[in-house]
């Protein structure tokens, strides 16, 4: 065990380090050299979970079945270890993520191996290193943004704020919380995971595939007014719409900026987030697009997001 308490930055840099000399190793990742000599494996989760203020979990990639969760997952959704171990990931999921995490856990070669979502600019990450033994061996990683059940109203919402109209919506956001999740995917013996091969007859001895992971509740980033001022590169995000104002694409950065996952806003009208006193001209906007097939430039307007505020795009 260790001798004293490390503090955070000790943690940090022993863990770059470490990572610096896996990189640099020409062996594969055994399950002897995976984490520094002087970590137990218990100190090691407790120092990952500190460090990433998450929670651990394994979900199998077959079915989805939550194979494993840390105690931590409490403080973020509100349930327990034995509320969730042995359930199915989809049952906590927003219906219009099941998809997006489905396509996460395939394990398939034909499937992009990396994909990669950064946190704060929602963009996703280019990876440089050159595939090898070592790094096939590892599994392929996975960063994605998905909806979760909270066990708990996650953020108390002001009538005021949302009209009688969005009560659907405003309960949507009492109950799901939005979580990234940073892990990848790995391999293990069926009688390794603790489970009988005789009741699994879909594998055939094979090993099972298992996404590993740890969740953090994910803050969006809302510009401040007082920034206004400062000369920095604008925020921004690529939509497209259909002939109505619905939305048909969103790319990940508008999740950094109006805090929706672009699954929420897909199939919906841009008219329902314009302000009331820019809808005239926003309307008028639209229409010359569609009948003069050009490109158009608006006023400044107002977009509500997430929380019931506006920003000024």
């Amino acid at each position: 065990c260790l001798s004293r308490k490390l503090d955070k930055l000790t943690v940090l840099r022993m863990a770059v380090q470490h990572m610096k000399t896996l990189r640099g190793a020409s062996n594969p990742y055994t399950e002897a050299n995976y984490k520094p000599s002087f970590l137990s494996d218990d100190e090691l989760k407790h120092l990952i979970l500190r460090a990433a203020d998450g929670f651990l979990f394994v979900v199998g990639c077959d079915r989805g079945k939550i194979l494993f969760v840390s105690e931590s997952v409490y403080k973020i959704l509100n349930y327990s270890q034995n509320d969730l171990i042995g359930q199915s990931l989809f049952d906590y999921l927003h219906p219009k993520d099941i998809a997006k995490v489905k396509e996460q856990l395939s394990s398939s070669d034909t499937a992009p191996r990396e994909r990669l979502i950064d946190a704060k600019t929602g963009l996703p990450v280019k990876t440089d290193i050159a595939p090898g033994p070592s790094r096939l061996c590892s599994g392929a990683r996975r960063s994605f943004f998905c909806r979760m059940k909270c066990n708990r109203p996650s953020v108390k919402v002001e009538d005021k704020d949302f009209p009688s109209t969005c009560s659907k919506k405003k309960a949507d956001r009492k109950s799901f919380c939005t979580i990234h999740s940073t892990g990848y995917l790995k391999s293990w013996p069926p009688t390794k995971m603790g489970l009988d091969e005789d009741n699994e007859p879909d594998n055939e001895g094979c090993n099972l595939s298992c996404l590993v992971a740890i969740g953090r509740l994910h803050p969006h980033i809302v510009p401040q007014p007082s920034l206004a001022d400062i000369r920095v590169k604008p925020t921004e995000y690529v939509s497209r719409h259909a002939i109505d104002g619905k939305f048909v694409f969103v790319d990940q950065r508008a999740t950094a900026i109006l805090a929706y996952l672009p699954q929420e806003l897909l199939g919906t009208s841009f008219y329902e987030y314009f302000h009331q006193d820019d809808i005239g001209h926003l309307a008028e906007c639209h229409r010359q697009v569609l009948q003069m097939r050009e490109k158009i430039n608006t006023n400044c307007y107002k977009f509500k997001i997430k929380d019931g505020s506006f920003i000024h795009a």
